[in-house]
């Protein structure tokens, strides 16, 4: 009885130390992301429209459901960024994805490609539509939510 006494406090104790952890409930909680352009600096903001909720489901489909990749090495320096913002905690939750992988926390999920391709190309449309924010913009919205 001791053993599984102590092996639940150790459980319990490890859990309320771990990094940030990325729930079911999350998603409802995220309520605008910021794609960052790797070409200029500045953001594509994403908020309570059509392509917001279908990024966030994405986001959220990859890391709940997808296979979590062990060992994987996942360069975030040639990755798109996304930042999602949470302002009922004030905090953001940077998630980088690339082809055909998505990593979040230092975990690396495998998803479809084709769906990176789509979400890649409505951004693309929302850059050469003139979309983009400019990085004052971007760095406010950030110490807005706690970060510069």
């Amino acid at each position: 009885m001791i053993k599984l006494l102590f092996i639940c406090f150790t459980f319990c104790t490890l859990n309320a130390f771990a990094d940030e952890a990325y729930d079911s409930g999350t998603s409802k909680d995220i309520h605008s992301i910021y794609w960052l352009n790797k070409n200029q600096d500045g953001a594509i903001v994403y908020a309570k429209h059509h392509g917001f909720i279908e990024l966030r489901n994405f986001i959220d489909t990859a890391i709940l459901t997808s296979h979590q990749l062990k060992n994987s090495k996942f360069n975030t320096e040639t990755a798109e960024q996304l930042l999602l913002m949470l302002p009922a905690s004030k905090k953001w939750l940077v998630v980088y994805f690339n082809e055909d992988k998505i990593s979040y926390n230092g975990q690396t999920y495998l998803v479809d490609s084709n769906t990176i391709k789509e979400m890649t190309q409505m951004n693309i449309y929302r850059i050469n539509k003139g979309d983009l924010i400019s990085s004052q913009l971007l760095n406010k919205a950030k110490k807005l939510f706690g970060s510069s």
